[in-house]
């Protein structure tokens, strides 16, 4: 297995997709995306990348080819095919990879602030359960860089669900996303969870949608 989590760094885009985005859908030059694709595959060493049209909900996708390609419409994969990547792709969502070694299975996940409270991450573990028979305790999920409560700042109308994970500060509510991801994911029985306490919004060698608006995507990756 290997893994990765890439920054803004040491690609080919350009203006404020500087430099390493991966996302065809930011209205970046199509050509330099397809450039930093190219190195993202030499990276994680296979031509075979997949990725999600992500959509902020709860959908899973098994990937049983290893044709390149781009699945509509989900926030989750999981495969068990060798020499296939998956991408999940973020500029504040937390990117989640999921890994159980004995039965050689792997997942990318998105999970944004829909996706947390529709329990994106623990569903996949059931999935992986239900399709591999992993067990929880064998997978071993790498969480990436993403906004934190130092930054993720949201309006009470969508705090429902996150009680637990709200800090008030100057009459402002920040939502504590990540501690509500990995709880859910405890709460399963999964043990081993490697955390990147760095934010997306504060640390500018990440892509991040609430600092700057107009930006790229970076991404996490997977395969065996």
């Amino acid at each position: 297995m290997r893994y990765l989590f890439s920054d803004r760094q040491s690609g080919f885009s350009k203006g404020s997709y500087s430099s390493f985005n991966l996302a065809l859908h930011v209205n970046d030059n199509p050509l330099d995306v397809q450039r930093n694709r190219e190195l993202l595959s030499d990276m994680i060493g296979t031509k075979n990348l997949v990725f999600m049209q992500q959509i902020h909900k709860d959908y899973i996708k098994v990937v049983d080819t290893k044709e390149p390609q781009t699945y509509s419409s989900c926030d989750a994969l999981i495969t068990n095919l060798k020499e296939v990547a998956l991408v999940v792709m973020v500029a504040d969502c937390i990117p989640v990879l999921f890994y159980d070694s004995k039965k050689e299975v792997i997942a990318a996940v998105h999970a944004g602030r829909e996706g947390v409270k529709r329990k994106i991450a623990p569903k996949t573990v059931v999935k992986m359960r239900d399709l591999y028979g992993c067990k929880a305790k064998d997978i071993e999920v790498f969480i990436g860089a993403s906004i934190k409560s130092c930054c993720y700042e949201i309006k009470s109308d969508v705090s429902d669900g996150f009680e637990n994970y709200l800090h008030v500060k100057k009459d402002r509510i920040y939502l504590d996303l990540v501690s509500k991801c990995v709880d859910d994911l405890k709460s399963l029985g999964v043990e081993n969870i490697d955390v990147d306490e760095r934010c997306t919004c504060c640390n500018k060698n990440y892509f991040s949608y609430r600092r700057d608006g107009v930006t790229g995507r970076f991404a996490g990756v997977i395969r065996l």
